[in-house]
């Protein structure tokens, strides 16, 4: 009898710790399921608010056309019929910014490259690389920041320049002045 009862214990203690682990997995299950919800609730809220910070607009001061002034000539063997053309835009708020992006220019041969400029023409003329045109998603664009207050420099050039270590700027291929919005 005393064996019998023993037998009948550790069964029952057996049923009793399985069915008490079964409860533990099923509520751990549970809670991990929930945890999991307001996780991807949290990073999806959290992706809102960083898509909403990244379409800020920045609203320039400056803007204007480029207009084509090769008149369809072809400079460095590079030949834009005439009808490139192109935007410029600038601000100054603790950072000069300038955008400008460009249509119809054909790639440069060679090792040549695009390079844009901004132009002081009053007072005492100023000229400053604002660094090569990079081609981004098959448009070319130009973009430069300083620290100094550019927005005296209202005339913008786009050059064709040959990769010859020349700093100064070659042949124009886009000119116009940003005005004041």
């Amino acid at each position: 009898m005393k064996k019998t009862f023993t037998t009948t214990l550790l069964i029952a203690l057996c049923f009793i710790t399985i069915g008490c682990t079964k409860t533990d997995v099923k509520n751990n299950t549970e809670q991990e399921e929930t945890d999991t919800i307001e996780i991807i609730d949290e990073v999806e809220d959290m992706d809102v608010k960083e898509t909403e910070i990244n379409i800020e607009k920045v609203v320039y001061d400056w803007e204007g056309d480029l207009e084509d002034v090769t008149k369809g000539k072809t400079i460095l063997g590079v030949n834009t019929e005439g009808t490139s053309s192109g935007f410029a835009q600038a601000v100054f708020n603790n950072t000069y910014t300038l955008q400008a992006v460009f249509e119809g220019l054909p790639d440069p041969e060679g090792t040549d490259f695009y390079e844009g400029w901004i132009v002081r023409r009053e007072g005492s003329f100023n000229v400053i690389s604002t660094g090569k045109a990079s081609k981004i998603d098959g448009v070319y664009k130009n973009v430069y920041e300083s620290e100094k207050d550019l927005s005296d420099h209202t005339f913008y050039v786009l050059t064709i320049e040959p990769d010859d270590g020349d700093p100064a700027p070659a042949e124009h291929i886009l000119e116009g002045v940003l005005m004041r919005n």
